[in-house]
């Protein structure tokens, strides 16, 4: 039987198990892209000062696996909510002026993250379209771009699902619901 979240109902639960799993998920897409680049940075050095013959191919993947891991993480902070920011007059509001000031912010975040998305939706479509491949790996540039496109596009849907459910989980308090 579902428990109810703190805040009440099952439906906030089953989305909070819904984020900490896809937290979790994205948090092993980077460890994952983070221990390729140290294989691959390893080998190549090995390759290099021992066989005298590097992989031309290395910085590349390395950089695309940097590009994953870096979204992918981004996914899992937006989540948990752990982004960097500078709460000190947020804090001294009360708790209706604060979820109105973080509601704020997270629509004005939304908003930029979208014209980044548009943007890069854009460039995806146009990599796609011509088949422009990547120089040393020559797999498809839409590929790696798309990390982009797809991490901030899961990135603006956290945020707002997570400030939706601020307001939720507030009326509920209101109602009598347990804290």
């Amino acid at each position: 039987m579902n428990q109810p979240s703190e805040g009440g109902g099952r439906r906030p639960a089953l989305i909070d198990r819904l984020g900490d799993g896809l937290s979790r998920v994205c948090l092993a897409i980077a460890a994952a892209a983070l221990l390729g680049i140290v294989a691959i940075n390893g080998s190549n050095i090995v390759a290099r000062y021992i066989f005298i013959a590097p992989f031309s191919w290395a910085e590349e993947l390395m950089l695309f696996l940097m590009i994953l891991s870096v979204f992918s993480g981004a996914v899992a902070i937006t989540w948990r909510n752990m982004h960097i920011r500078i709460d000190t007059f947020v804090d001294m509001a009360g708790p209706g002026l604060r979820r109105a000031i973080m509601a704020v912010g997270s629509v004005v975040a939304i908003a930029a993250i979208a014209v980044i998305v548009q943007a890069s939706a854009k460039i995806v479509s146009i990599l796609h379209t011509l088949d422009q491949r990547s120089d040393a790996l020559e797999v498809p540039s839409w590929i790696p771009q798309s990390f982009l496109t797809i991490g901030l596009s899961i990135v603006a849907l956290l945020m707002a699902v997570r400030t939706v459910l601020a307001f939720v989980r507030a009326g509920t308090e209101r109602q009598g619901g347990q804290p």
